[in-house]
């Protein structure tokens, strides 16, 4: 086996990724010292990147002025068997929520969780501000806890026969408009901003800015008739003068040869002759119908003679 042979099938040992690789003690972990690896390392590094330690603190003061229980532990561990977000919507509306249950079981509490997320939605919260129970009861994104808790602070102000503290900006007021059937008619035959385009018109109009064009040839002389004016060139008119075939042939010299001989009127020399006349003495078809008619006049005459002598 040649050399050349040898290093053809030699295996390379270059790693293929530059991926650092960490073992049970250099991993991150969670909470409850799980560790986190690969997705789950990437989607927790992301949750932490955008929590906001402000609102959760504002939404830990809101629950506690609400519910009137001081909260214990960090906000996850608080909220995590669930007891405390469902007594915190029956505060905002007695009934709303099942009762939970109090029991220590995994399964228990997150049926909790679940239940507080279904008087959220009764409430008026939003699909896109509830979370997934694992969020809460895992730790896997206590922000996304935080930002329901928020906006059920909102929504709060809304809740019929509830007056306590609510949470963030004060929700608008519904503004219902009502048009006639005039204004309407006149909404749907109007060209939307869409149509209209950037430039404020339905047609092409006003697309090109021309007010800032410069005159480049306003002050050149000698430039009569080259189409600055919109005008046809001097070149489109040819050397005849006109945009049109007009005095393209020239009969200012014709010579005519038959314009000393005698005898030929009528011949089509100055119109249309005698034989395009015809007999009846038009170039057209009028006053053969009346040559025609008398003589079926005629006819009938001399028939009524003959039958009058019989």
């Amino acid at each position: 086996m040649t050399d050349h042979h040898f290093m053809s099938t030699r295996v390379s040992t270059k790693p293929v990724s530059n991926a650092v690789h960490a073992g049970y003690d250099g991993a991150a972990k969670r909470d409850d010292g799980i560790p986190l690896y690969g997705m789950d390392k990437e989607l927790a590094d992301k949750a932490a990147a955008k929590f906001d330690p402000k609102m959760e603190r504002e939404a830990r003061e809101w629950i506690e002025a609400v519910t009137g229980e001081a909260l214990e532990g960090t906000l996850q561990e608080a909220l995590k068997s669930g007891v405390v977000l469902c007594a915190l919507v029956n505060a905002l509306k007695p009934g709303v929520c099942k009762k939970p249950s109090a029991m220590k079981m995994a399964f228990q509490q997150m049926e909790n969780i679940a239940k507080y997320l279904e008087a959220c939605s009764a409430l008026g919260v939003p699909k896109h501000d509830l979370f997934q129970t694992v969020s809460l009861y895992e730790n896997q994104d206590m922000m996304a806890v935080i930002t329901n808790i928020h906006s059920l602070g909102r929504v709060s102000g809304k809740v019929p026969g509830y007056s306590g503290p609510t949470l963030g900006a004060k929700l608008a007021d519904k503004s219902v408009r009502h048009f006639d059937d005039e204004t309407l008619r006149k909404g749907r035959a109007e060209q939307t901003f869409l149509g209209k385009g950037s430039h404020g018109h339905a047609s092409q109009a006003g697309i090109v800015d021309t007010s800032r064009n410069i005159g480049k040839m306003d002050k050149v002389r000698g430039i009569d008739g080259l189409g600055t004016d919109a005008s046809v060139t001097a070149v489109g008119m040819g050397s005849h003068g006109h945009a049109s075939q007009a005095g393209t042939f020239d009969t200012s010299r014709n010579i005519g040869k038959v314009d000393h001989v005698k005898g030929i009127d009528g011949l089509g020399t100055d119109g249309i002759s005698q034989i395009n006349l015809g007999s009846h003495g038009h170039a057209t078809q009028e006053g053969m119908g009346k040559m025609h008619g008398t003589r079926e006049i005629v006819h009938q005459t001399f028939g009524g003679a003959a039958a009058a002598a019989a």
